[in-house]
């Protein structure tokens, strides 16, 4: 008759736990998912794969039955990860229509941007599968492939796999070769894998690139360490000074370079690094001393004279710094840095046609073209010298009226610099000679309206070849400006990594359209390169308060909330190592107040009080765990446990029902709880 009862209470356990079993699946941190996810990274077998996949397709389930759609849908794209290498198969087909039904539960905006958002925040919470196979999409697309290729890379490194990240770190250096964030990284990997001169070429790129404190610290760190073990390794001593040297700290450049020197006396571009810091520190006459002694057995090395020009002209000896440049063009008649630098020298002092007749005094053959002016014209107006590049557009177009390119250029200067009316004029002119030209027509026609989508137009192809600079003085001329507009300069800004005036003009636009929630999303992820976490966070709240729907702003809040958490649960944890229990209870208190919801907090409070033996207490936080998150499973064992203490036998033996209807692990704890449901059951059922 008891061997009955045991098997009525059997079934009652699989039919009252049926909805924690529904798919097998548990929360974000499964350890079955979990570890299959290592198993992949650590051997990428497909029966590894396989077993992966048949996880999260439970999972997927599981989350549709809780209306967990969120969930849901990074479940789909880990899944879709796996699948795409065959995008016509039934599965993948299948996988692609739930997600898009996901995302039409979600309310969410499927487009490119929030895909890329939902893409970085993934990655953030470690979601690498999922978040890879957005990335890889969005490169198909041709979507911000040097964000995604980066991304990738990161990823790469997560898995364990050095080769991978360097190809994709360097497929996003094809699009973006200045930045200088995946330059560090490639560097890193070089150094790592002990390729010592790959890894020298990187870090050397990326010191000439930035000025960020943060990375340049990474690489003193990096070469600091080098040296403790090989105090005669010359390169360490040129990285860390050039290091140093954009730390502005000189005096650690200055005996860097120096012992550099003594290991390599022969090494010229050692001696011209130091003689670079010398004059970035005003000591012009010491670093034309090196410079000369660098020149007096290499008279053609022309970026020791173009530098010893510099020295030169900062000490007002122009002709001495002309006759260098003099020499350089004699060599390289190209050469932009001594042309460029000629001007710099007599700018405002001679007309731009005179300066340009200095260039080849041994060349009496020397006459500039029309393309020459031209082409030396757009030199001088990238490096700020506008006036100058009038000039020598207005001379090419003198020399031959009948080549549009320079009438082009010139315009174009004209818009940037908001000088309407010789814009105006030049246009006319252009159309009398050009009326069949479609680019003068449209220069045309685009003076005569002169509206406020024509400038965003014009702007917007600045922005795609990445000319942030020009786009922004174009954005600047229209009035009055829409929210858009300034949401565009936010986005010039950040490009630049100038965080602040991308918040200024965020908050504009916020000023315009006060309840568009992407651009408080914005402001956040500003914030957030500021290592303002907090003030993100704000953010944050509010874009959520005014669309619910967004889902981008969620996630990241949601990341940012729990690592959050885990730093104040981390701090609980160690004071709990040291059975500190009463401070380890004021920090996870703290905890509470700023994340009510959050049932980390309760499962460990519960286990505080537990250790405590204060009982009642216990109970409570576990009984709270649960309300926030059935998938804390471990609860009910310790609640079955107080219970029969408690003497409340028939509520424990519920409560061990209820932990044995989860994915339990934990062997131990099973075979007790199993052994607790056989007694109490033979005694209740």
């Amino acid at each position: 008759m008891k061997f009955k009862y045991f098997i009525v209470c059997l079934l009652f356990v699989w039919l009252f736990c049926f909805e924690l079993n529904a798919a097998d699946a548990k929360c974000e941190d499964s350890k079955r998912v979990i570890a299959a996810a290592n198993a992949i990274i650590k051997t990428p077998t497909q029966k590894n794969i396989d077993k992966y996949i048949s996880i999260m397709k439970k999972r997927v389930l599981y989350h549709g039955i809780k209306q967990d759609y969120e969930a849901q849908a990074d479940d789909i794209r880990s899944i879709l990860y796996f699948l795409r290498k065959n995008k016509k198969s039934e599965d993948y087909i299948k996988y692609c229509e739930k997600l898009n039904a996901t995302y039409a539960k979600l309310g969410f905006k499927n487009n490119q941007n929030n895909r890329l958002e939902i893409a970085k925040n993934l990655y953030l919470e470690d979601k690498f599968f999922a978040s890879a196979y957005e990335f890889l999409e969005l490169a198909n697309e041709d979507y911000c492939k040097e964000i995604c290729y980066e991304f990738l890379g990161d990823i790469s490194q997560n898995f364990n796999n050095p080769d991978s990240a360097l190809v994709f770190y360097k497929k996003s250096l094809e699009v973006e070769p200045l930045n200088y964030c995946v330059t560090y990284k490639i560097g890193k990997i070089y150094k790592d894998l002990c390729k010592n001169d790959e890894a020298k070429e990187y870090f050397e790129t990326t010191i000439n690139l930035t000025e960020d404190p943060e990375v340049l610290s990474f690489i003193v760190k990096i070469y600091e360490k080098e040296l403790k073990t090989n105090k005669g390794d010359e390169t360490s001593y040129e990285i860390l000074g050039l290091a140093y040297q954009k730390l502005k700290e000189y005096t650690k450049t200055y005996e860097l370079f120096k012992k550099a020197v003594l290991l390599k006396p022969d090494d010229i571009f050692l001696k011209y690094y130091l003689g670079n810091l010398l004059f970035e520190m005003g000591e012009y006459t010491e670093a034309i001393k090196i410079y000369n002694s660098i020149i007096l057995n290499n008279p053609y090395e022309t970026q020791i004279r173009i530098a010893r020009a510099k020295s030169l002209k900062a000490l007002k000896r122009a002709n001495d710094a002309m006759k260098d440049y003099q020499v350089v063009l004699a060599l390289y008649p190209d050469s932009k840095q001594a042309q460029l630098g000629m001007f710099k020298l007599f700018s405002g002092k001679k007309r731009a046609e005179d300066i340009v007749k200095l260039f080849y005094p041994l060349n009496k053959a020397f006459v500039p073209t029309a393309d020459f002016y031209n082409n030396l014209a757009k030199t001088l107006y990238s490096n700020g010298m506008v006036s100058d590049a009038i000039n020598l557009y207005k001379a090419s177009i003198k020399l031959n009226p009948k080549k549009e390119a320079a009438y082009i250029s010139l315009y174009k200067l004209y818009e940037l610099e908001g000088q309407t009316a010789g814009a105006y004029e030049l246009a006319l002119d252009a159309h009398k000679i050009f009326p069949n030209s479609m680019q003068i027509k449209n220069m045309y026609q685009y003076s005569n309206k002169n509206i406020a989508s024509q400038k965003n137009l014009l702007a917007l192809s600045y922005m795609s070849n990445r000319e942030y600079t020009k786009a922004i003085k174009i954005y600047n001329q229209i009035a009055p400006k829409t929210a858009s507009v300034y949401e565009s300069i936010s986005n010039c800004y950040k490009a630049q990594k100038n965080y602040k005036a991308a918040i200024e003009a965020l908050n504009e636009a916020i000023k315009l359209d006060a309840a568009n929630s992407d651009l408080y999303y914005g402001i956040a992820l500003l914030y957030l390169d500021l290592n303002s976490k907090k003030t993100a966070q704000s953010y944050l709240e509010k874009a959520i308060g005014l669309d619910r729907r967004n889902l981008k702003a969620r996630k990241l809040l949601s990341y940012l909330t729990q690592s959050e958490i885990d730093n104040k649960l981390d701090k609980a944890y160690e004071l709990y190592k040291k059975h500190d229990y009463k401070n380890t209870l004021t920090e996870l208190n703290k905890a509470e107040k700023l994340y009510p919801n959050n049932p980390e907090v309760y499962y460990y409070k519960a286990l505080t009080y537990k250790s405590l033996n204060d009982s009642t207490n216990a109970f409570k936080n576990f009984t709270k765990t649960l309300e926030l998150d059935r998938s804390y499973y471990v609860s009910h064992f310790y609640m079955a446990e107080i219970l029969e203490k408690q003497g409340k036998e028939k509520r424990a033996l519920e409560e061990y029902e209820r932990f044995l209807g989860a994915d339990v692990q934990d062997e131990a704890m099973m075979k007790k709880a199993q052994d607790k449901v056989i007694k109490l059951g033979q005694k209740y059922y």
